[in-house]
C-alpha cells in the first residue's frame, strides 16, 4: 500500500444558531501516515458562534480572530483529501461539518472497525469512544488536557490505531485495504 494517499483526519466543532445546536467547523487538522501535520488551521464558521463547547472542541473566542473563513478552509480540506484514503473517527461527523458527501472518499474509520473492537475487548458496545481505543489498544491516554481536545492528537491517535489494523491483517494474512 502507498502510504502517501494515507491521511488522518479530525474536526472540531462549535455551536452556531438557537443555543447552539448546530454543528459548524471550527478547527480541521489532517496529519500523513507518519503524523506529520500536513493542515491545522481554526475556521471560522459561517453562522454566530453560540457555544464554543470549549471544555471537548478547545476552541476559545480568540482562536476565531486568525481563523480561515470556512469556504477557504473547505476548498483547502478537500483538495488535501482528493484521491487520499481519510482514516479518522466518527468520520460522518466530520464531513457532515466539511458539507461534504463522505462516499465519494475511500475512508477507514475507528469508530466502526470490527478488527479495533475485538482486540480491545470492546465488542458488545454499540459507540466506542477514540478515547476507549486508545487506553485499550494503545495503552495510551488521550484528551486527557483540561483545555479540549487536540484535533492533531485524534488524528495522530488515529492514525496509530490504524497501524494496528494493518499488522493484524498482515499477520493474518488479509492484507490491507
Amino acid at each position: 500500500m502507498d502510504v502517501s494517499k494515507i491521511v488522518a483526519m479530525d474536526c472540531e466543532m462549535v455551536g452556531t444558531g438557537f443555543f447552539g445546536h448546530k454543528s459548524e467547523l471550527a478547527r480541521c487538522s489532517i496529519v500523513d501516515y507518519y503524523g506529520n501535520v500536513l493542515y491545522d488551521k481554526f475556521v471560522k464558521p459561517e453562522g454566530i458562534i453560540t457555544d464554543y463547547r470549549t471544555p471537548v472542541s478547545g476552541i476559545r473566542p480568540s482562536h476565531m480572530e486568525s481563523a480561515v473563513p470556512f469556504l477557504t478552509a473547505r476548498k483547502e480540506i478537500l483538495d488535501i483529501l482528493q484521491g487520499k484514503i481519510v482514516v479518522g473517527h466518527a468520520l460522518h461527523n466530520d464531513f457532515e461539518v466539511l458539507r461534504e458527501n463522505m462516499e465519494k472518499y475511500n475512508i477507514w474509520d475507528t469508530s466502526t472497525d470490527r478488527t479495533l473492537r475485538s482486540i480491545g475487548n470492546l465488542e458488545g458496545y454499540r459507540r466506542v469512544s477514540l478515547k476507549v481505543l486508545c487506553e485499550r489498544i494503545l495503552k495510551k491516554n488521550i484528551q486527557t488536557s483540561r483545555h479540549g481536545h487536540s484535533s492533531v492528537e485524534d488524528a495522530n491517535a488515529t492514525i496509530e490505531l490504524f497501524k494496528v489494523f494493518e499488522k493484524i491483517n498482515k499477520m493474518s494474512g488479509r492484507g490491507t485495504l
